[in-house]
């Protein structure tokens, strides 16, 4: 499907507010002609990528997620007793179930009137026969510009995203009726609340009426919301997103019993930075599930926000800072990213709690949770000290560090100028006269490169040691990458082959070590590394 195929566009500005939009002034602009089209032929192309969902006979967009829950019943035992347990798993039993009586009607609906509308709309759009509705703003890239299609029962909204340009396509069903689930408490007041903040901050409001709601696609965020906010939860099929990959369905639960007991967002992250020591983790736990990442290759966790989002949340940004995040700038947004060992004591603290963690281990069954999956191996991997990666230098700790190009440095952070002077020329005086001493964002950073560490025997020596120590442990847990981007570091140091160190007795070592030599990947692989040492 080309723009070639579709032929005289009726294209207009919408008029109207909420709703369903209306025609106004016809559009007589090419470039905004242009624009729009462009938003139509992507709607076109991902219609065709899928039509073996959208189009068939007898699949639906809802087949997935009934094969998925209906297997994911199957395989979490209903709880017996009055345990904490068993209300769980009683009350992911009812979600669940109520859940698949909606997915039952929304299939039988589509089957029988939403994807003949679909055809009929696809075809008027080849013909040049369908109207376009058009809002926001063609040219500033800044802003959303969205085209809006209508049927009977389809309201499709095709949107191209301000500022990162990406387009995203919904479609609205008219006429699926909802349900509401009951579930009791399974949790403590201090622990919901927590889980309660951690959702509302990120992909959960609160409505115009006052209540906890949450648009998701994902099967796992559907259950937690029911769980998290117990009593009366409304829960509803919205519509269905097509993505590039996939075709989603979009849920929407609104949370009844909890009608005007929460304040803005801006409310809620001042009493979010207040949580106690054993509340605030489990906050954490549901926010990094929302708008976060659990990265099991570099051992950490992160939380992903724009400038908006970062002045509402700067009370919590304070506790993200003293459990050992840091911040990095990328292009449209800040991350915080905790690494290593304190990444792995982080989700340790998450799923410390036997209910939370039940809850975790039971929705990441579902084959859309694998963010969970990944957090739950976070809490298996061994954790070693800081001090492992660290040498003396003249009295000082200093740690052997890796940059992502296969650079090494001996470094010391301190937060305090003064005190980083003190460190800077306690080491020159000693001797080390290459030391440098620089501002890296809020910390003074004291370190030598890898042209100065050659310089001293003794220091090679010692980085050398602690270098092939990462290396054999980082083999002993089969991760590749990160030894190929070790192996290059060993290189630029110039650290004895281990595969010709008599001493070395990990056959893995001397195997891994042969194949770098032999196929030239020491000096033409690289990688970002994230052991149980710094990376830069």
């Amino acid at each position: 499907m080309s723009s070639a195929q579709v032929d005289k566009p009726r294209i207009c500005w919408g008029v109207g507010r909420g709703g369903r939009l209306v025609c106004g002034d016809e559009v007589k602009d090419p470039r905004v002609i242009e624009e729009t089209m462009r938003l139509i032929n992507e709607f076109m192309s991902r219609v065709e990528r899928h039509r073996g969902v959208l189009l068939s006979d007898s699949v639906t967009p809802f087949d997935y997620a009934v094969n998925a829950l209906s297997n994911w019943l199957s395989g979490i035992a209903v709880g017996n007793g009055d345990d904490a347990i068993a209300m769980l798993r009683n009350a992911e039993h009812e979600v669940g179930r109520k859940m698949l009586g909606l997915l039952s009607q929304a299939r039988e609906g589509w089957l029988r009137t939403y994807k003949p509308e679909l055809e009929e709309l696809i075809e008027k759009l080849r013909k040049g026969e369908a109207r376009i509705i058009i809002s926001g703003d063609p040219f500033n890239r800044n802003k959303s510009f969205m085209a809006h299609l209508y049927t009977e029962n389809l309201a499709i909204n095709v949107a191209r995203v301000a500022k990162s340009g990406t387009i995203t396509i919904n479609i609205s069903l008219t006429g699926l009726e909802g349900v509401n689930v009951v579930v009791p408490k399974p949790l403590s007041d201090e622990k919901l609340r927590a889980s309660q903040y951690g959702l509302l901050m990120t992909d959960g409001a609160i409505d115009m009426r006052g209540y906890p709601t949450m648009g998701t696609n994902q099967l796992w965020q559907s259950v937690a919301f029911a769980l998290v906010f117990p009593g009366k939860t409304h829960i509803y099929i919205n519509g269905i997103s097509i993505n590039n990959d996939n075709v989603s369905i979009i849920w929407i639960l609104r949370a009844m019993n909890y009608r005007g007991k929460f304040g803005n967002k801006a409310k809620i992250a001042e009493e979010t930075g207040w949580l106690s020591n054993d509340e605030f983790p489990v906050f954490l736990l549901f926010a990094v599930l929302g708008d976060g990442y659990i990265d099991i290759e570099y051992v950490s966790i992160g939380l992903t926000m724009g400038d908006s989002k970062r002045k509402t949340w700067s009370n919590i940004i304070e506790r993200l800072m003293s459990l050992g995040f840091r911040e990095k700038n990328k292009k449209h947004a800040v991350e915080y990213v905790v690494k290593s060992s304190k990444a792995a004591n982080l989700a340790k603290k998450m799923l410390s709690d036997p209910i939370i963690k039940a809850l975790v281990e039971d929705l990441a069954q579902l084959p859309d949770s694998e963010k969970l999956r990944r957090l739950i191996e976070l809490t298996s991997m061994e954790t070693k000290p800081l001090g492992r990666s660290s040498i003396e230098v003249a009295g000082i700790k200093m740690n052997v560090c890796i940059y992502h190009n296969g650079g090494v440095e001996l470094r010391v952070q301190r937060m305090d100028y003064e005190d980083a002077v003190r460190v800077w020329e306690s080491l020159k005086n000693t001797g080390y006269k290459e030391v440098k001493l620089s501002r890296r964002g809020k910390r003074y950073v004291v370190y030598m490169d890898v042209n100065a560490i050659m310089k001293y025997p003794e220091l090679t020596n010692k980085a050398c040691e602690i270098i092939r120590r990462m290396l054999e442990e980082t083999l002993s847990r089969g991760r590749e990458n990160r030894a190929k981007a070790i192996a290059k570091a060993m290189a630029r140091l110039g650290c004895q082959d281990p595969a010709q160190d008599p001493r070395a007795s990990n056959h893995l070592l001397t195997s891994f070590l042969t194949f770098i030599r032999s196929s030239g990947a020491a000096t033409s692989y690289c990688c970002s590394i994230d052991f149980n040492f710094i990376v830069i």
